[in-house]
């Protein structure tokens, strides 16, 4: 196992993140740290940083590099973006940076930063054809994706903190900041004519802007869950939200649940070109994604080689990486995996499922039993804690939450949707039960751990269903432990059940 740091110095944060990763195999995310330093700030037409903030992001790299020491790290990668790229004062800042903390920095080009970005949301998104915006302190960056490749990227000067600083002078702003705002924002769209509607592509957007929204909406529609990455926000409440910000003074901004102190004096300029990026490409929702420059610049080291460093598949991928994090026992999981979904298959006729579930039976078979890393007492319980809060790339939070809830419900006892019922639509408490039946035979037929159990043979008959067991060995116990176990195949199914050699 290799450990990095990433260390990215942008127009208004300052962050480090400490990946642990295997090439090409697994990798976790195991700290992370920011800081708040405002480099964009005061920057006026000469393009000089300015003191006070050059001071702030030199005192706050030092920790950072402090910090890797203090982790004994493999390696420092460490990028700035657009308030050092346009500097007029760059080469000084550079070496007063290298002289104080031993860093060099690299400046990203604005198409090195939408590149980077766009490397770390289709690596972690299931995005196929889409734009991406991501924005920061002093630009923002925009791409469009064609089968999953990078076919135009951009970066213009609309980060929050230069808006900000150039348009807004009045607390709350006044219409007129606000039309002027808006006029800018179009003059600079319409320099990049790619960037407009040309179909039903998805918009997938990135950084704390992006976040801060997703957080305000989820706040407000009670959420039942405290997860971004891949949370769907409605052009209609993007824009809702951006109109109620935008009427709302400082202190009372800081007052909104799920929008932090250090953003309310930036948040109006970023709704607002949010909204304006969603009228552009005519989307009607847009696609939040927690990952982004930072985690593109690890996909390079992660997938050294790889040219591309695309992740073939990121659902298939997340599922392994997620198993392999929690040191599943991987023969054992995709012996069950396999007998599910020859239960699956034989039993089509009763339950009519297609594809889409088969995928999500085949993901919960593979991690039903991570929450032994917990403890084995109630480790369907932990499975499912473990699922919830962990980064499961490719998926939505619907699907998410129903592999959860079939790991949750693979060993005993009736459905419980654990307090995930929000997240779930019409038909899925049924779905659970019927692939949870599904999930906790094959658990059973595999007791022993041993594969004793080859495979299965299923036949409907009008009252029952006979499931014939072909076995290499004594299959006496996994036998024995699946017929006790099949209540909740005869409630989901209405059909008693037969389990033989």
């Amino acid at each position: 196992m290799q450990q990095v740091g990433i260390i990215d110095l942008g127009s208004n944060t300052a962050r480090m993140v400490v990946m642990q990763y295997q090439p090409h195999h697994s990798f976790k995310l195991i700290d992370e740290v920011k800081e708040n330093v405002r480099l964009a700030h005061a920057i006026g037409d000469d393009n000089l940083l300015q003191a006070d903030p050059i001071e702030r992001a030199v005192e706050t790299l030092q920790m950072f590099t402090e910090l890797a020491r203090a982790l004994n790290l493999d390696a420092i990668l460490a990028v700035t973006t657009s308030a050092v790229r346009d500097a007029a004062n760059q080469t000084a800042f550079l070496a007063q940076m290298k002289e104080r903390t031993g860093l060099r920095l690299r400046v990203l080009s604005g198409e090195e930063e939408a590149y980077y970005g766009y490397l770390g949301v289709v690596n972690s998104l299931d995005v196929q054809d889409g734009f991406i915006f991501d924005i920061g302190g002093g630009s923002v960056e925009l791409s469009l994706v064609r089968g999953r490749g990078l076919a135009e990227r951009t970066s213009l000067p609309l980060g929050t903190v230069r808006l900000t600083e150039r348009l807004i002078t009045s607390d709350p702003p006044s219409k007129s900041e606000i039309k002027a705002l808006e006029q800018y924002i179009d003059a600079q769209l319409d320099s990049v004519p790619w960037f407009t509607s040309v179909g039903s592509l998805s918009l997938v957007g990135v950084g704390g802007t992006v976040r801060t929204l997703a957080k305000i909406d989820q706040a407000a529609q009670k959420y039942p869950i405290d997860r971004f990455h891949g949370y769907t926000l409605p052009a209609e409440r993007v824009k809702e939200i951006a109109g109620r910000l935008s009427k709302l003074n400082r202190a009372e901004r800081e007052s909104v649940s799920g929008l932090s102190s250090d953003r309310a004096d930036i948040i109006v300029a970023g709704a607002i070109l949010i909204r304006k990026l969603l009228e552009r490409t005519n989307a009607k929702a847009l696609l939040v994604s927690g990952q982004g420059l930072r985690d593109g610049l690890f996909y390079e080291q992660f997938l050294v080689g790889a040219k591309p460093p695309l992740i073939s598949n990121v659902r298939t991928f997340a599922i392994e990486n997620l198993a392999r994090n929690y040191h599943y026992n991987m023969v054992h999981a995709d012996k069950v995996r396999q007998l599910s979904l020859e239960l699956f298959d034989q039993l089509h006729p009763l339950h009519g499922y297609g594809a889409w579930e088969r995928e999500l039976l085949a993901a919960g078979a593979v991690l039903h039993d991570i929450g032994v890393a917990v403890n084995y007492y109630d480790h369907h319980k932990h499975s499912l804690y473990l699922l919830m809060n962990s980064a499961l790339g490719g998926y939505t939070h619907r699907e998410l939450a129903l592999i959860a809830l079939l790991t949750r419900n693979h060993r005993k006892g009736s459905i419980n949707t654990a307090g995930l019922q929000g997240l779930l639509e019409s038909g899925d408490t049924d779905r659970i039960a019927r692939l949870s039946a599904l999930l906790r035979m094959a658990e059973y037929l595999e007791r022993s751990k041993s594969q004793v159990v080859q495979g299965v043979t299923c036949q409907i008959e009008k009252e029952r269903v006979v499931v014939k067991v072909q076995a290499v060995g004594n299959a006496t116990v996994e036998v024995w432990d699946a017929n006790r176990r099949t209540n909740l195949f005869r409630k989901a199914y209405g059909l008693d059940v037969l389990i033989e050699v």
